[in-house]
């Protein structure tokens, strides 16, 4: 393992993902920037993924150990311990320089009190949506516009003469054909007739509970036997007439 290596697998790693773990240091994480203006307002840059380091982040999503592991046909354990040397002498440096440039990927600081942070490089390109978008420079007009204002009163348009064939002759009073005016159409008026059908309905359906329920009175012994026969079954019918007879 070396600083060239550790900086190509972590600029791998990145660009696939939202986190990868630094073991024994900390873990560098993505956040998605959108446009922004830069120079003065004069050119407008295209959204990109900037790369911090934390301290915090001290999980380790083994990341680092597999991909290191896969290219040099090496065991997890194998690979792990390696990266943990290399580590070691990693941060040793950096607390005693304050600086380790990481080529091709940015420089690892550290401050007095051995916190880490991380500048990453002008170049680094780690978000493939924004691939093939370029920075966009402002153009300054040579006049100063002017805004148009809305009095949001209504203007009449000029009346323009109706088109006519090439050889079709002029009317003779020059005067502009109006097109004819388009025949009235009285509205139908469904929505009352629907009214007047439900409410004919209603009042026939009344009519008829009406005249069941009067002949339901007036013939309720005529009935009598008709309504056993529908509420009663055959012993219970017996059953009311043995009732009955003995009465």
């Amino acid at each position: 393992m070396d600083l060239q290596t550790l900086s190509r697998l972590l600029k791998d790693l990145i660009t696939v993902n939202d986190r990868v773990s630094l073991p024994g240091l900390g873990g560098f994480v993505t956040e998605l920037a959108p446009s922004v203006f830069s120079d003065k307002a004069m050119v407008i840059n295209p959204p990109f993924r900037r790369v911090l380091f934390k301290s915090s982040e001290t999980w380790n999503d083994e990341l680092l150990e597999n991909l290191y592991a896969d290219e040099n046909n090496l065991s997890i354990d194998d690979a792990r311990k390696e990266l943990t040397l290399f580590l070691k002498e990693f941060r040793n440096d950096l607390n005693k320089q304050k600086s380790v440039v990481m080529p091709g990927f940015g420089i690892m600081r550290a401050t007095d009190q051995l916190d880490y942070f991380f500048v990453a490089e002008k170049d680094l390109f780690i978000y493939t949506d924004s691939y093939g978008l370029e920075p966009l420079n402002i153009k300054i007009l040579p006049k100063k516009g002017t805004v148009e204002v809305l009095s949001g009163k209504r203007v009449s348009l000029p009346s323009q003469p109706v088109a006519r064939p090439y050889n079709q002759s002029k009317p003779a009073n020059d005067s502009v054909v109006k097109p004819a005016p388009a025949p009235k159409v009285k509205p139908v008026k469904s929505e009352k007739k629907k009214k007047t059908n439900i409410w004919s309905v209603m009042l026939v359906f009344l009519l008829l509970i009406i005249i069941v329920v009067a002949l339901m009175v007036v013939f309720k012994d005529e009935a009598r036997p008709i309504w056993e026969w529908l509420l009663y079954s055959q012993e219970e019918r017996e059953l009311l007439r043995q009732m009955g007879q003995g009465i």
